[in-house]
């Protein structure tokens, strides 16, 4: 029966095509013929490049340790303060997984009732954490969204930015990182399809004209990741029918974005929801954290923590970024030559630079303009 089936599609096939060369020509139906069995190049739509189209304009500042994030106990007076700062550029992918580092910590002081000091993303994190394990905690924060860095913040899945310089990378160090990120990874995924908090998406990495000079990322990542945390499929080359641009080196592969308001409103209405309380509170010495009544307190504060803990190894890394009038049929990012643009809900964000050592959160015009061009040099060369 099965058999007579598939002879009798095989004679409808043929005879379909056998009308289509006679009525098109031997041509035409070899090149239908050869678009069935070879995917099509994908159509993507532009971004509407234009400075008219701006509608803000921020700076961010990374907190950058040179020998990687702090995540550790330390006794201060009758008070046991845990760390868990200075994550540079990586700070929301890895902050759930340091969040559970930190709240390990926080069960070696048996202590119930917690102070946690800041309120980005990896201070929302880590209050989450503590709260899905029983504590009470009560975060202190000098400012809320979208008054924070993590506001500022690209949101894209990017592990070891700005983590750690690859010469001081130990094995403990290796291991931390591999455990962190493991478990962020795994949390993410699970907040997929939550109010498109974390979305999937396609990226396009061109290789054309100015390319990115002195990052040590290779370096790191080779020096970090393992088969078990290298979680997402290597770019892929585009072979010439594949490649939506007309530059000739173009690699695809999918990665996770975040998209910051919708997030962090969620992180912290949650927190608020399990019983947490927020108190605004400018800390500016150790004698202002022995002052909080909680015996416990984990310290999140980013740069705050080189005034308030005297922390010196900490530096500022400032990124720009620049917004476009959102346009939700884009759900694509692509970079070239360190120019990145990422669709997101509050805008197109455009971005790609960092200067070590500079508070000023200013934006900068000539940078704007840079990223306008190179955003639109792109889709100069985007085929219609």
């Amino acid at each position: 029966m099965y058999t007579h089936r598939r002879d009798f599609i095989k004679k409808v096939t043929v005879a379909a095509l056998g009308a289509g060369l006679m009525a098109t020509g031997t041509t035409a139906v070899a090149n239908s013929v050869a678009d069935f069995n070879i995917h099509s190049r994908l159509k993507l739509p532009k971004v509407n490049v234009s400075s008219t189209r701006v509608i803000k304009e921020t700076v961010g500042l990374r907190p950058f340790r040179k020998t990687g994030p702090r995540i550790e106990k330390q006794a201060l007076g009758s008070k046991t303060i845990v760390h868990n700062y200075g994550h540079g550029g990586s700070g929301w992918s890895l902050s759930w997984g340091t969040a559970l580092i930190a709240s390990e910590l926080v069960d070696q002081t048996q202590e119930k009732k917690i102070g946690l000091m800041g309120c980005g993303v990896v201070g929302l994190a880590t209050a989450r954490t503590l709260q899905q394990k029983g504590y009470e905690v009560t975060i202190y924060t000098k400012d809320s969204y979208p008054n924070i860095t993590s506001a500022m913040a690209t949101g894209t899945w990017s592990p070891t930015s700005r983590l750690i310089l690859p010469q001081h990378v130990t094995p403990a160090f290796a291991a931390m990182y591999q455990k962190a990120c493991t478990h962020s990874y795994r949390t993410f995924q699970r907040l997929l399809g939550i109010n498109q908090v974390v979305d999937w998406m396609d990226n396009y990495s061109i290789r054309s004209g100015e390319q990115r000079r002195g990052d040590y990322s290779d370096e790191l990542r080779s020096k970090l990741e393992t088969p078990e945390v290298n979680f997402y499929p290597k770019g892929v080359p585009l072979s010439r029918r594949e490649n939506p641009f007309k530059f000739d080196h173009v690699s695809k592969s999918p990665t996770t974005i975040f998209n910051i308001p919708s997030y962090l409103k969620m992180m912290r209405d949650d927190f608020l929801l399990a019983g947490g309380k927020i108190e605004f509170k400018d800390f500016k010495k150790p004698e202002d954290v022995d002052a909080l009544p909680q015996k416990c307190v984990v310290n999140c504060t980013g740069l705050g923590s080189q005034e308030i803990f005297g922390d010196n190894d900490l530096m500022p890394v400032s990124g720009q970024l620049c917004f476009l009038i959102p346009q939700p049929e884009l759900t694509y990012r692509a970079n070239m030559g360190g120019v990145y643009f990422i669709p997101r809900r509050d805008g197109i964000m455009i971005g790609g630079n960092g200067i070590d050592g500079n508070w000023d959160t200013a934006p900068d015009p000539a940078v704007k303009e840079k990223y306008l061009t190179g955003v639109e040099e792109m889709m100069q060369n985007l085929r219609s």
